[in-house]
């Protein structure tokens, strides 16, 4: 397994996906945290709700993360180099697994790049129009660490998500479509089952302000379950299924 794994992770180095997703992540996570932290509203900024808001930017390495995951499996169908993985490696779960394991840690790094550049700079933001930090040591660790965990789910969650559809087209539109449309309307609508969504259970995990979401220690359990979920749907995929 520990071969496999770093055959993965190797997979991940030597592409140039990640780098591109990183690349694209770092712009996105850039302008989201200067345009919150200074064309924000001074009055917002200076309370703890607001300042979650703004350090919480860096949740959106949680989004490249499970693209990152989708990618890492989708692209071996899309490109025919899944038949000799799986000619050297016959037992598909084990590869699926170390798919996952690789997309898990891609996922981490994604996302702690992504926080360090929304802490950061969203701290020099609030200095320089004279906002204290509202939140605590505690409080930021809570964040962090919540988001990178997020972070960390959702790459594995990508990864098994690909390999149960395969299309690398149809994973990424239905995530988008999912992401941005169907969750957004479900919390909207009807929160009090909203909540129970992936995104929600993420942003619960990463500290998010915002009313109806679970506990972070109750969203972090959820989104594991359903990174079991997929993982499980993914391999049962993976064995039944003829590859192309």
């Amino acid at each position: 397994m520990s071969g496999q794994l770093r055959a993965e992770l190797l997979k991940l180095r030597t592409t140039r996906t990640v780098l591109v997703l990183m690349l694209g992540m770092v712009a996105l996570v850039l302008l989201a945290t200067l345009g919150q932290g200074l064309a924000g509203d001074a009055e917002e900024l200076g309370r703890e709700s607001g300042q979650r808001n703004l350090f919480g930017v860096g949740s959106a390495g949680t989004l490249f993360a499970a693209l990152a995951g989708i990618m890492a499996v989708t692209s071996e169908f899309r490109h025919g180099t899944i038949r000799p993985t799986l000619v050297f490696s016959p037992r598909r779960e084990r590869v699926l697994a170390a798919k996952v394991a690789a997309a898990v840690v891609a996922g981490l790094v994604l996302t702690a790049t992504a926080q360090a550049l929304a802490l950061g700079i969203g701290y020099v933001a609030l200095r320089g129009r004279g906002l204290d930090v509202a939140l605590g040591g505690a409080e930021i660790g809570a964040i962090v660490g919540g988001t990178l965990a997020a972070g960390a789910l959702w790459g594995g969650i990508g990864a098994s998500l690909g390999a149960l559809v395969r299309s690398q087209v149809g994973a990424i539109i239905g995530l988008l479509a999912w992401s941005f449309i169907a969750e957004g309307l479900l919390f909207g609508l009807a929160p009090r089952y909203g909540r129970f969504a992936p995104g929600s259970a993420s942003n619960a995990l990463s500290g998010a302000a915002a009313d109806h979401l679970l506990s972070a220690a109750a969203g972090g359990a959820l989104l594991a379950g359903y990174l079991a979920a997929f993982a499980a749907a993914g391999a049962a995929s993976m064995l039944r299924r003829d590859v192309p």
